[in-house]
């Protein structure tokens, strides 16, 4: 049998918001690219229910995901009106329906004519030559002839990281133990999740367990968009009974103190698992098989939890030792009639936490995202990507026991009140063993370093990270890892990627590129760059030659803060030896570096790298901002990364 095979320069595997980051960067480059989706469903959680984006704020965001919520607000603006109540609760494009973000990702999808998408499809077997990664086979999942489709890089993109095992990358399941990587939070936990006191119980110890999933469904309270809860065939009401005396010692109040509705526009809901009830959407320990297991095996999973919550929602509204309140209170809620119609108004995607973490070139931890030691931010990375701005959390990894003394659930806990914005390193993504090959969702971290990481806001720019590193990767005829990142961050930089988060320095300007691109490398200690304050010079002396190890830094004479490099025609009083000043006592005296200076520095910089920096000062005695200097030495290291690349 002749087995059809496809050729392509880029081949994703996953169509979540992780994925579809990754096409579009590719695609866009000019890379022929193929995105195959192993559910029928394109979108990832982003379109199955979970509307409430899991980011702070868009600060720490940018590119691709930026685009996403522009085409929100702009839905809404033009569907509804731009002053209408539907533009204020997206929440500048945060918060939306599942249909919304469905067509808002298609429309981005069918503009990219490079990119074909190809659903319903599962992972068959892999081929390598070497360590190199060659080819996939896939096979559609309702039957029919199995497909190869060969590239010259790939992109494992699933929440599973099925690609990565199968092409032999070395990977971890559960958690590690609060002492393998010094991490405060890690292992065996029962936290009150109000007041985020460690409880009598938790040991650190590592395990196997892995954090429990569920389904983000869409409800409403509007009877006229309304279809009502229905019994499950496998209706067990032993899996909610424990809620009676919840409700009855006032532990749970309402239909919303057990699955946590947070409103979305046009009156519907993302409806969560609820961070106070102890028996709410989540199913802790019944995942335990999914990352490894089978189509078969992740579809009995699959089906159990969607039946579980079905059942919850059916019980809430209708056991007979509920009080009559709690229930009328339950009653007025239903699915969302106009969403996922073609899945009985219940969404299609599990909600995959936490599965497969590849080991890559670098692991992501609690502490990469923790305010670091002698800083005012959190740990700086030189071959950051992208940033992240979610709390670390993680769901429960055991149900109720006694030990958590009706206050806590094993496993479930969050302390976003150590969290800062942080660096998403570019070795996170490269994954050991394997070429060709990039993982921008299973991503190499620990389970409290995914704990940040694995929000669809941040996977989406990783992915977009993964995709422009593809195009570097061919554009160059070198591998993965070893790809200039300063020509990678170029690249992202140009595209409006936040690599560095900085308060004071406005998103997408020339500016902002400049700063972020110095701040990876260590320039700013905090989220300050003080973009518009006199530059001295010390500090303009020292980040010069700190550029000359720089890729495109070129070989830059010392630019010590010397009379070497006195401003001509400063009058520097009496020639006596005894009475000329000290440079020492000079600079003392004029700290700040002026336009004329500048001029000067720049100028020898730009002659080491053969490269005419232009007249970007002007010859006085002004002082140069940071950020005017930091953006004319940018340029030059940037003009010289370009022409070595051609």
């Amino acid at each position: 049998m002749v087995v059809p095979t496809h050729q392509a320069d880029v081949v994703i595997l996953g169509g979540n918001p992780g994925g579809i980051g990754a096409a579009l960067a590719a695609a866009r480059r000019g890379r022929k690219t193929i995105m195959i989706e192993p559910s029928p469903y394109i979108g990832g959680l982003m379109a199955s229910g979970l509307g409430v984006t899991d980011i702070r704020s868009l600060n720490a965001a940018g590119s691709v995901f930026r685009e996403f919520a522009s085409y929100v607000v702009q839905h809404y603006a033009d569907t509804y009106g731009p002053d209408s109540e539907q533009v204020v609760h997206c929440r500048e494009g945060l918060r939306f329906e599942p249909s919304v973000a469905k067509s808002i990702f298609k429309r981005m999808i069918e503009a990219e004519p490079l990119l074909t998408t190809l659903t319903s499809r599962e992972l068959v077997s892999v081929e390598k030559e070497g360590d190199a990664l060659t080819s996939i086979t896939v096979r559609p999942i309702e039957g029919g002839k199995e497909e190869v489709y060969k590239a010259q890089l790939f992109v494992d993109a699933t929440y599973e990281g099925d690609l990565a095992a199968m092409a032999g990358v070395p990977y971890s399941l559960g958690r590690e133990s609060r002492d393998e990587w010094n991490e405060e939070y890690a292992g065996v936990l029962y936290q009150n999740f109000r007041t985020k006191e460690v409880l009598a119980g938790s040991t650190g110890l590592g395990d196997d367990r892995i954090q429990a999933y569920n389904f983000r469904l869409c409800l409403t309270k509007n009877k006229d968009n309304q279809v009502p809860f229905r019994k499950p065939a496998s209706y067990n009401r032993e899996d909610y009974v424990s809620l009676i005396e919840d409700v009855a010692e006032g532990r749970v109040k309402g239909f919303s103190d057990v699955c946590n509705t947070v409103m979305i526009p046009n009156g519907k809901t993302d409806t969560n698992n609820h961070h106070y009830c102890l028996c709410s959407t989540d199913l802790p320990e019944e995942n335990r098989e999914y990352p490894e297991g089978s189509r078969k095996v992740r579809e009995r999973i699959i089906k159990r939890h969607r039946e579980y919550i079905q059942g919850l929602l059916w019980f809430l509204q209708n056991d007979e030792e509920l009080p009559d309140w709690f229930k009328e209170d339950s009653r007025q809620w239903g699915y969302a009639a106009d969403e996922f119609e073609d899945t009985d108004h219940f969404p299609p995607q599990l909600y995959v936490r936490e599965a497969r973490r590849i080991h890559g070139e670098y692991v992501f931890t609690e502490n990469d995202a923790r305010i670091a030691p002698g800083l005012d931010r959190s740990p700086i990375h030189y071959d950051s990507i992208a940033s992240g701005d979610y709390g670390i959390d993680s769901h429960a990894t055991r149900k109720r026991e006694p030990i958590g003394q009706n206050i806590a659930l094993e496993g479930f806990m969050a302390v976003g009140f150590l969290t800062g914005i942080y660096q998403v390193p570019y070795g996170i993504i490269v994954p050991q063993r394997i070429d060709r090959l990039l993982v921008p969702v299973a991503v190499s971290a620990t389970h409290m370093g995914l704990g940040t990481i694995r929000m669809e806001p941040c996977w989406m720019q990783i992915g977009y990270a993964a995709g422009v590193a593809a195009d570097v990767s061919i554009r160059t005829g070198r591998h993965v890892r070893d790809i200039s990142v300063d020509k990678l961050q170029d690249e992202l930089l140009k595209d409006n990627q936040v690599i560095t988060y900085l308060q004071d320095v406005p998103w997408g300007t020339e500016t902002s590129r400049a700063v972020q691109y110095f701040g990876a490398k260590g320039f700013f200690k905090g989220y300050d760059a003080l973009p518009d304050v006199a530059v001295t010079v010390e500090q303009a002396s020292s980040w010069i030659a700190f550029s000359r190890s720089l890729p495109g830094g070129g070989k830059l004479p010392a630019l010590p803060a010397s009379a070497a490099i006195l401003p001509a025609g400063t009058d520097m009083g009496p020639k006596s030896p005894r009475e000329e000043p000290s440079p020492r006592e000079y600079w003392k005296e004029h700290p700040r570096l002026t336009g004329a200076m500048a001029r000067r520095w720049i100028r020898v910089a730009g002659k080491a790298m053969n490269i005419d920096p232009g007249e970007p000062f002007a010859d006085d005695d002004r002082p140069v901002t940071r950020a005017a200097f930091l953006n004319a030495l940018y340029a030059l290291l940037r003009e010289s990364r370009n022409r070595q690349s051609v």
